[in-house]
Formats: structure tokens, sequence, C-alpha cells
């Protein structure tokens, strides 16, 4: 059905690329001033002068490990279908390798993450179950025996505009892709007695105590898998906070998208 692109979009579509690569050319070391005649050490020749290092050219290197929530309300996916069962929410551990040289950063990362949406009656946006359309029942992982994730390489380009010492604000974006694995499933349900706007009970299948049949005659003994394409891009848009409790370690709390809206927590170190 229809409904299986509608989900895809919700879930894992996305439509630009962000991000930018961070300029790797040293600036050239400054030339020592011209020693006056007469011998006399031009001010500003001392030691300190000759080992000073412009902050901005130092590269460092580091990991961090992050942690993601990603929510969508359901009111938010019923902008794109006429009826969904429930939000989503989960949560993604990742790992990014990271460059930093001033305030720039680039990220190398990767997540794994369940995708799921909530289980229930599903109907797609210009379908009318009352006129005999279709609905779709989508099964959570516990009925159905499979759960849909995806994992994620992604390259994000992030600026720190630092507030003090210890804390930075921090923007962001990027772009990869993302892998599925899993599967998700459904049932596609003949509605009796139901409208959209009360689709239960007519719209539920009877094994969950619902008066719907089974479009395909087969009682509701098999569910359908939704054909879904195995790659997807994926785009970034972060804002946050970096902090800084000691020398080398940061901790960053941050939020945005990613092509789903998400919160977010990191620890990271850097070596160098």
């Amino acid at each position: 059905m229809r409904l299986a692109t509608t989900l895809l979009v919700l879930t894992v579509s996305a439509t630009s690329w962000a991000g930018a690569a961070l300029d790797d050319d040293k600036k050239p070391a400054p030339q020592p001033n011209a020693q006056p005649a007469g011998g006399a050490a031009p001010v500003g020749s001392g030691t300190d002068a000759a080992t000073a290092t412009n902050p901005d050219d130092l590269v460092e290197y580091g990991i961090d490990v992050r942690l993601r929530q990603v929510y969508v309300p359901k009111g938010l996916l019923q902008l794109f279908v006429d009826r969904a069962a429930d939000g989503a929410s989960n949560t993604g551990l990742g790992v990014d390798l990271v460059r930093k040289r001033g305030n720039l950063e680039l990220q190398l990362g990767f997540e794994y993450e369940h995708i799921n949406v909530g289980e229930g009656v599903w109907i797609n946006k210009g379908d009318d179950v009352a006129a005999g359309d279709e609905a779709d029942y989508v099964l959570s992982p516990d009925h159905s025996g499979n759960n849909l994730g995806w994992f994620t390489i992604e390259f994000t380009f992030i600026n720190h505009v630092p507030i003090n010492k210890y804390v930075s604000f921090r923007y962001g974006g990027g772009a990869g892709l993302g892998i599925l694995n899993g599967e998700l499933d459904h049932y596609n349900v003949i509605c009796n007695g139901a409208t959209n706007a009360s689709p239960e009970p007519g719209c539920v299948p009877t094994k969950f105590g619902g008066t719907g049949t089974d479009s395909d005659g087969r009682n509701f003994s098999q569910p359908v898998k939704y054909d879904l394409p195995p790659v997807f891009p994926v785009i970034n848009g972060i804002i946050g906070f970096q902090f800084h409790p000691v020398d080398k370690m940061v901790i960053n709390l941050e939020g945005g998208i990613r092509t789903l809206p998400f919160i977010g927590l990191s620890v990271g170190y850097f070596i160098n």
C-alpha cells in the first residue's frame, strides 16, 4: 500500500545535504622582526614570542560516545497520514571520531537505533475506510517478532562559539547514509462499520479483538512486510552546548534534526 511509502518518509526520508570540511592548510609561521642596527634585539623577540603557538593552528583528535533519543509526536505524523496509531520514540547509541582545529570540528559518526512506529491502525492520506479503502494495522516487534532499525555512517561539521573557559555554544550540520536492517510488518485490513475518525474496532484485526477482516484471505495468519529500500540518506542539523569539566574532556548536550527530531548527550576525550 501507499502507506509504506508514507511511513518511510516519516521515519527515514531526507531532502538535503549539510556540512563542510575543515581547512587543513596551516597558517604561515610569522617571520622574525629584522634586528635593528647595533645588534639590539627587537621588542617581543624573547623565548615566549618565538615559541608562541596560535590556538587556531592546533589540531586535536578525539573520540566520543553518544546517546540520542528520537521522538516524533502523533500530531506531527498526522500531518502526513490521515490517521496514525501513535507517535514514535527510539533510542540510538553511537560513536564519533573527531578532528578539531580551533573552534571547528569534523566528526565521522557511527550509530545504531531502532525506528519502529506505534502499533495500531494507520490510514493513508486521502483514503476513506468507510468507502472500502483498506487500513494498515502496523505491528510492534512484540507481535511481529521483528525489529526495524538502521546503522548510520555520517560526516558532521560543527562550529563552537566560546562563552567562557568552560562552556561553548555549538552548531552545525552534516549528512550520511543509513543502512536498514530488520523489517516493519503490518496487516492489510478491510474495515467493517468504521470511519477514518472512528477506526476502532472496525479496522482492528479479529485476532486483536476487533471486527476487521483480512484483505488477503489468510485470517491474519501471516503479517505483510513493507518493501523498504535498503539504504536511505541521513541529514543532520545540530544545536547545543559543549562543556569542559577538565582538560581534554568534553560533554556535549545537543538537540536538532537527524532526519527525525532528537535530543542527545555525548562524552568525549581528546588525545592531543
